[in-house]
């Protein structure tokens, strides 16, 4: 017998705020173990910085909040915040030449049954296109590039 209030068989309501309350408390987690590893990671600088610092360079001793200071300017200097939009825009093109490689080895294979890529209704005449039009095109615009790389 399950005792979720209100449902008597657990329904959707219920599978539905399971799941949300396991994502808030992940999220929570999750910032957390940020929180505990930016105190502990300052903490790390600190006493190195303590130990190291004085003794070959004469300067003083730090406090924690001064080692936290440094490993974030020290982010902000060298790491940058996050990923950059370039890092996804780079993942997403070799993303598409792999598949459109993997399309081209299939056809030029002779497998008739290979995936096109994407999905969808737009791409059921994918095939077609190249073998009419595609393939043709693609040839013209490399002989062009191949054109303005001898002028240069």
């Amino acid at each position: 017998m399950n005792t979720h209030i209100g449902h008597p068989q657990g329904g959707y309501a219920s599978r539905h705020g399971i799941k949300a309350l396991r994502i808030v408390g992940l999220a929570i987690a999750g910032v957390g173990f940020a929180v505990l590893f930016a105190f502990l990671f300052g903490f790390i600088v600190k006493i190195l910085w303590n130990w190291l610092i004085p003794a070959l360079f004469g300067l003083g001793e730090i406090t924690f909040w001064q080692a936290f200071g440094i490993v974030l300017l020290a982010k902000l200097l060298f790491g940058g915040v996050g990923h950059s939009h370039k890092d996804h825009e780079r993942h997403f093109e070799s993303h598409l030449q792999d598949r459109f490689k993997r399309f081209i080895r299939s056809e030029e294979a002779g497998e008739r049954d290979a995936q096109v890529p994407g999905n969808g209704k737009k791409w059921q005449h994918f095939r077609q296109y190249w073998q009419e039009e595609g393939r043709a095109a693609f040839e013209s615009y490399l002989q062009r590039l191949e054109t303005r790389e001898e002028k240069k």
